[in-house]
């Protein structure tokens, strides 16, 4: 499977919400190949704008360019078929499905006479997963696999389809450290492919660990760029808006009087009633 790079650039996007201005004449570049993180505080306007890139949201004014082409996103497949591809901070995959039935639903590859050719998405799957390194079993069920691997059924999901530009909303907000890390090896990996990716979050760690170029929303506004090496507290000063302290300073423990606890007359009535003392 070739991967072909593209560069995205969103001119002046505002998105509102009745008197409510998510997203206020926002210009973001993306360069093919690029890791742009998305940094801001929740409630920001992050996910809003990718909504509207993704064609969930249409944006009240601006323009979404494709290799400088105009687009004009209706809905999320014509996003898709553009070459934009997003996994969202809650996975939309059925539980009961195989990771190959998954990655290729709506989509189904199919053979003589209409029929579903689950083969073939089980060879796209292994060969994603090993250019990638993703170690995910075409024929494991969803609801049998840690959440990690879960989302890297969803990466899939967007790869299989072609994505060129891949839209991370909060990946890491359900993830264990180990975890993160791997997700952050994978994202550098697609990168050096040209896979194009924005990557939102409000976690300065991640972001200077694996950007290329940091992008800051405060109040549905871009109030500035920054590079991986600022440090976090001027990261977190761009991201609220006024001076951070991140050095927390506790006075030392102190041990107090040794107390007792006694529990009498414990008794079970019932497995499905509450202890009662």
């Amino acid at each position: 499977m070739e991967f072909l790079a593209m560069k995205l650039e969103l001119r002046g996007i505002t998105k509102r919400f009745g008197a409510l201005v998510a997203n206020d004449n926002i210009n973001i570049t993306v360069e093919a190949g690029q890791i742009l993180s998305l940094l801001g505080e929740n409630g920001a306007g992050k996910s809003t704008l990718m909504n509207v890139l993704y064609g969930l949201y249409q944006a009240d004014e601006g323009q979404i360019l494709l290799d400088d082409k105009v687009q004009n996103f209706k809905g999320p497949g014509d996003a898709m078929a553009a070459g934009i591809g997003m996994v969202h901070q809650h996975f939309m995959l059925i539980p009961v499905f195989t990771v190959a039935e998954n990655v290729v639903l709506g989509n189904e590859p199919t053979k003589k006479f209409g029929l579903l050719d689950l083969e073939a998405a089980r060879k796209k799957v292994r060969e994603l997963s090993d250019r990638f390194g993703f170690d995910v079993d075409p024929d494991a069920v969803i609801e049998d696999l840690p959440v990690g691997v879960q989302q890297r059924v969803e990466i899939i999901k967007s790869l299989i389809r072609d994505a060129k530009v891949l839209v991370l909303d909060e990946p890491t907000a359900v993830l264990t450290p180990q975890e993160t890390d791997e997700l952050m090896q994978i994202m550098r990996d697609l990168a050096k492919s040209g896979t194009s990716i924005i990557f939102i979050t409000h976690k300065l760690r991640e972001v200077q660990a694996v950007s290329d170029k940091i992008t800051v929303i405060r109040q549905g506004k871009v109030v500035g760029e920054a590079k991986p090496t600022d440090s976090a507290s001027e990261l977190a000063t761009m991201m609220v808006g006024r001076e951070v302290d991140l050095k927390v300073d506790k006075a030392a423990a102190k041990l107090g009087d040794v107390m007792t606890l006694r529990v009498e007359d414990i008794h079970v009535e019932d497995d499905r009633k509450q202890l009662a003392v």
